[in-house]
């Protein structure tokens, strides 16, 4: 498992993040857990919205299908298998600014990158991760 935020990004998906803020402690628990999963937060914690978390995880496959399938199957993401692991992803707008919210999962050899995100979606943020996990 990863266990550090930067190190896991390609250098154009950190000049696009640029001043953001890493793992603010206004965000309550970031970094490793003692899980080990990593909690990665880009966001000022004054800022009503403009924050992107990623949660990486380990998850067997059965849980990991059956909680894919459910997002698939019951609240409309769209999910496709890329780079050897599935992924799904659902976007929409934020409900009070006008702004666009998401949410990216990908799923390989039991590890889960779960990444929500409001008004901040760098591109190639979640293939950067695959690529840094498994080449």
């Amino acid at each position: 498992m990863p266990t550090d935020c930067r190190a896991i990004l390609t250098a154009p998906v950190l000049a696009e993040l640029g001043e953001t803020p890493l793992n603010d402690p206004a965000f309550g628990s970031t970094g490793v857990q003692p899980d080990g999963s990593l909690i990665c937060v880009w966001g000022d914690p004054g800022a009503d919205t403009t924050n992107l978390t990623t949660t990486i995880t380990k998850i067997s496959r059965g849980p990991a299908l059956d909680l894919l399938n459910g997002l698939a199957d019951d609240e409309g993401f769209t999910c496709y298998t890329p780079d050897g692991g599935t992924r799904c992803e659902k976007t929409w707008t934020n409900e009070t600014y006008p702004v666009t919210d998401g949410r990216t999962l990908f799923w390989r050899d039991d590890v889960l990158i779960d990444t929500r995100f409001s008004n901040l979606a760098p591109s190639g943020y979640t293939n950067a991760i695959v690529t840094s996990l498994f080449g």
